[in-house]
């Protein structure tokens, strides 16, 4: 997954500061450690000093001349245990404990040195110092384990370290908040473009940051470039309507007109065969128009529309339509309101009942209804014709496809242009079978508009031929 602006400058920004962070956090472990070493060494070194000080001869022997209740003094600590060796000239053992581990390197005269040890499994640092004798030199040494010292360092370290954690979680909130307010121009910018209508190809405005302004530039040519395609199609598609339906009406006229005049039944029967083609061809060429002014992807501003009162202006003309083929077309429409754009929402509507008159047998019965419920402005048609098989209901919506041996005189754009009109009103079609399982069934499903009272213009349940169901 991409990562945003601001998480992306937040990386780049907060992880240099947290290497930032662990380097002054092992530079101050180096400085507690060295202040903690420099601290007790010198206190170690005070026990060395007061025990080579008691070193004394006797007879012919070297021992050491201090009472056990004054070594046991020397040892006594709250924390660590404090161990000591004697050695003579020849490494011989005075006194202490023979296992202590000796210096790494030999002594000079009067020399004193630190190091570290492991003694009896635990970490020990060790004060040793060369002592001059009658004889030679004698070496004392004083070990005590590190727990003062480990103590005392990661307290050094917790009260450095403490303020630079604080600090730098304070810098990576307000790193946080100023990229936020840095990118609030693109927040802007995303908000404006966002709250366009897919029809507003204006050029952004261009008061944003110097590092916005390319990306704003680019988005400007695009929309320009894009606006001009949009114009170049729409005149394409006003210079096709004009150009195609005017060839084609008159070619219907004169085929009408011949068809009047007298001719042998073969030239009458051509005669017929080029009125219905052409009629089939100007059916073709407006359902195609319809279809480009559709524009999927886009949403309709439109106005309020009664799907009642839109239908009810051309009840006339479908009312002799089912009549010419003996079917029954009835009428229960109720108020139901939406925003739209009437011419079309009228497509979508003749689109659905055309396809129900054309693939129901003489003697069937289509009925359109239109209601407003649950906060849906609905359209239904309704048919007992042969139906769409469950398996075929997506297909149909598809452009050009048809249903096998259904019948008809369709190119299979119908229910296309039905399904883009409604996607383009943010609404639906939904497909089924009737309540009396035979024929289809047919639902556009609109947003309602809840602003205006009903109101009765078409009595519901007209019928147009007086049929019994």
């Amino acid at each position: 997954m991409n990562a945003s602006l601001r998480q992306r400058l937040t990386y780049w920004l907060v992880g240099p500061l947290l290497l930032l962070v662990a380097a002054g956090s092992f530079v101050s472990y180096r400085i507690a450690f060295n202040a903690a070493t420099k601290a007790y060494d010198s206190a170690l070194l005070d026990p060395v000093l007061a025990i080579a000080s008691h070193i004394r001869r006797t007879g012919d022997r070297l021992e050491l001349d201090l009472p056990s209740i004054a070594i046991e003094a020397l040892r006594i600590d709250t924390e660590d245990r404090v161990y000591y060796k004697v050695l003579g000239p020849e490494g011989e053992l005075i006194a202490g404990t023979p296992q202590l581990p000796t210096p790494p390197e030999r002594l000079a005269p009067d020399e004193h040195v630190f190091y570290d040890a492991t003694f009896d499994g635990e970490r020990v640092r060790v004060a040793a110092r060369a002592v001059t004798v009658e004889n030679g030199t004698a070496v004392v040494h004083v070990a005590e384990t590190l727990v003062k010292r480990d103590k005392l360092v990661l307290e050094l370290l917790i009260a450095s370290t403490a303020p630079q954690l604080l600090i730098a979680a304070a810098a990576v909130a307000l790193v946080w908040f100023g990229i936020g307010q840095g990118l609030k121009p693109l927040d802007r910018l995303r908000e404006e473009i966002a709250a366009r209508s897919p029809r507003d190809l204006r050029a952004v405005r261009e008061d944003h940051p110097q590092e916005v302004q390319p990306l704003v530039g680019a988005v400007n040519r695009l929309l320009s470039r894009l606006n001009a395609a949009i114009e170049s199609r729409q005149r394409f598609i006003a210079n096709a309507a004009h150009q195609l339906r005017t060839p084609l009406a008159g070619l219907k006229t004169h085929a009408e007109l011949a068809r009047r005049q007298p001719s042998t039944v073969e030239l009458k029967s051509l005669l017929d065969m080029i009125a219905q083609e052409t009629g089939r061809t100007s059916h073709l060429v407006n359902q195609l128009l319809t279809l480009a002014r559709a524009e999927p992807g886009e949403t309709a501003s439109g106005q309020p529309v009664n799907l009642h009162e839109l239908i009810g202006r051309d009840v006339r003309d479908w009312v002799q339509r089912a009549l010419s083929k003996n079917i029954d077309l009835g009428f229960e429409l109720e108020d139901a309101w939406t925003l739209g754009e009437p011419l079309l929402l009228r497509e979508l509507f003749a689109n659905l009942l055309d396809n129900a008159l054309a693939y129901t047998q003489a003697g069937g019965s289509v009925t359109v209804r239109t209601q407003g419920r649950d906060g849906e402005a609905v359209l239904e048609v309704e048919d007992n014709g042969p139906g769409i098989p469950e398996t075929e209901r997506e297909k149909v919506f598809e452009r050009f496809y048809r249903v096998a041996a259904t019948g008809g005189e369709g190119c299979g754009l119908g229910l296309s242009i039905v399904a883009e009109i409604a996607d383009r009103h943010n609404g639906r079609v939904d497909l089924a079978a009737p309540a009396s399982g035979r024929g289809t069934l047919i639902r556009a499903v609109f947003p309602r508009l809840a602003t205006h009272t009903t109101r009765v213009v078409v009595p519901a349940a007209t019928r147009t031929v007086p049929m019994s169901r």
